[in-house]
């Protein structure tokens, strides 16, 4: 593989052979060189936004020609450079391929960049709903599928990419194909990273799901019991949240300075679904539990509760904190390696980076490339901070470094939707696959033989054809 580089001729020759024009104005190019995180910047040197999926088609047709790098962008959600483009690269934006199409029966066919949210809004008029959806629904759907997905039913039903029928898919050869699952190239684009083709439409399974929730929030000030109670009641309720919250007490004296002093608490919240006039009740659930206190309980309709996250992000944008730095971690790790460390990696890490620390459980369901630990019984382990400012950028940094060194010398494995560094060390990849390593490799050269497809995350994976 030799890639070349967009530029002014190469811009004009596109215009001229497929009649769409490229933008390749400062305002435009300064816009897509960043993405959510604002961590790493990389400006593209020219910007698609297809209306059709013709178009779409004839610009990888060009870039195969031409061995042009692209990169995918959905929302621009990432936190490292997945949806930025390498020097001299183009950033191709899918922001509108953005319906919901067809219901038929379990399944429902999306468009690429179709928010969950607009999925629901489908779906939900006929009491069905993905098995797992992710915190934000206002995520892309296809950007979804190509990180993995985690979600509050995730304890149940695993990773979100497990519960997906076919996808339509434009290879790195400008070629349409519908992949099904007995296809190599449907398992590589499911948490491949944009790197195997561009998603178009995807074909989402569904499950039944009663009109109601009622959720049941509960506090723990034991680490042990609240890990005891989590194992003890998955079986009996339908969606699990837990967080672990500081509690600043005052202030307390570290290497000469005075730092936030908290005691940490350990929360669970229960979720049941249910019909009108069937709500469960706090005691029937909780009888074999032992929290420290019930601090809250409501009743709410499915769509409300699926949609609950999105007060925090208007906060988010209301306080200026949107547009502040995101070094967000993900990491799957074994519960067992959890249970062991959590305790001391709490008192270490900044409260000022920690604010919440999320923990879901794991059922081992997945699909293509997401890489999970080998161990049984996992959890994700995130830190999803509302926004940081550059004066405490370095320690949240070294933060992230700390919790890699305890997890991933331990088995865990990164989401790769998070902040993961900013050079990554030459073997990154073929420790993160592990055994699949070959694999996707294979499948590059297979479906993207000129590697067009790439991103500022995955530049050092394949240089002139040699894997690093």
């Amino acid at each position: 593989m030799s890639i070349h580089q967009w530029n002014t001729e190469i811009i004009k020759q596109h215009n001229k052979e497929t009649g769409q024009a490229l933008l390749s104005d400062e305002q435009t190019l300064v816009f897509f060189s960043q993405d959510f995180g604002k961590l790493i910047q990389s400006k593209p040197s020219a910007v698609c936004i297809p209306q059709h999926l013709d178009s779409l088609q004839s610009l990888i047709t060009f870039a195969y020609q031409h061995k042009l790098p692209v990169t995918i962008r959905g929302n621009g959600l990432s936190q490292c450079g997945q949806s930025l483009p390498v020097p001299g690269g183009l950033t191709l934006s899918m922001q509108h391929f953005n319906k919901p199409l067809e219901l038929v029966e379990d399944t429902i066919w999306v468009e690429a960049n179709t928010s969950w949210a607009d999925l629901l809004a489908i779906s939900l008029q006929h009491n069905k709903a993905p098995f797992v959806l992710p915190y934000n629904c206002n995520l892309s759907v296809a950007g979804v599928l190509s990180a993995g997905g985690v979600g509050s039913s995730s304890f149940k039903y695993g990773a979100i990419n497990a519960h997906v029928s076919a996808l339509e898919v434009i290879d790195g050869l400008g070629v349409k194909q519908i992949a099904t699952k007995d296809s190599p190239l449907f398992h590589a684009c499911l948490s491949g990273q944009g790197q195997f083709g561009v998603i178009t439409k995807a074909c989402m399974q569904l499950r039944a799901v009663q009109s109601k929730v009622k959720t049941f929030c509960l506090v723990y000030s034991s680490q042990e019991q609240w890990f005891e109670d989590i194992y003890k009641i998955r079986d009996k309720v339908d969606y699990m949240e837990l967080f672990c919250s500081p509690s600043i007490q005052g202030a307390k004296l570290k290497e000469g300075k005075r730092v936030p002093l908290a005691q940490w608490l350990y929360g669970l919240h229960l979720s049941i679904e249910y019909e009108e006039g069937a709500a469960p009740e706090l005691n029937d659930l909780i009888k074999d539990l032992n929290p420290w206190q019930v601090i809250n309980n409501q009743e709410e309709t499915i769509s409300s509760y699926y949609l609950r996250h999105n007060s925090r992000f208007e906060l988010m944008k209301m306080l200026g904190q949107w547009d502040l730095l995101h070094p967000w971690y993900e990491c799957f790790v074994a519960t067992k390696v959890l249970k062991e460390h959590l305790a001391e990696l709490l008192q270490r890490l900044p409260v000022h980076y920690a604010s919440l620390v999320h923990v879901v459980p794991m059922a081992k369901q997945k699909a293509g490339f997401l890489m999970l630990p080998e161990e049984e019984s996992i959890c994700s382990v995130m830190i999803l901070n509302p926004g940081v400012p550059p004066l405490l950028k370095d320690s949240c940094l070294q933060a992230i470094q700390d919790l890699d060194s305890c997890f991933i010398e331990q088995g865990g494995k990164r989401y790769l939707s998070g902040f993961l560094g900013y050079e990554l060390p030459s073997n990154y990849w073929s420790k993160h696959f592990g055994e699949q390593h070959d694999l996707w490799v294979h499948l590059k050269k297979q479906f993207d033989p000129e590697g067009i497809f790439s991103s500022r995350l995955h530049h050092t994976q394949f240089v002139k054809g040699k894997n690093l």
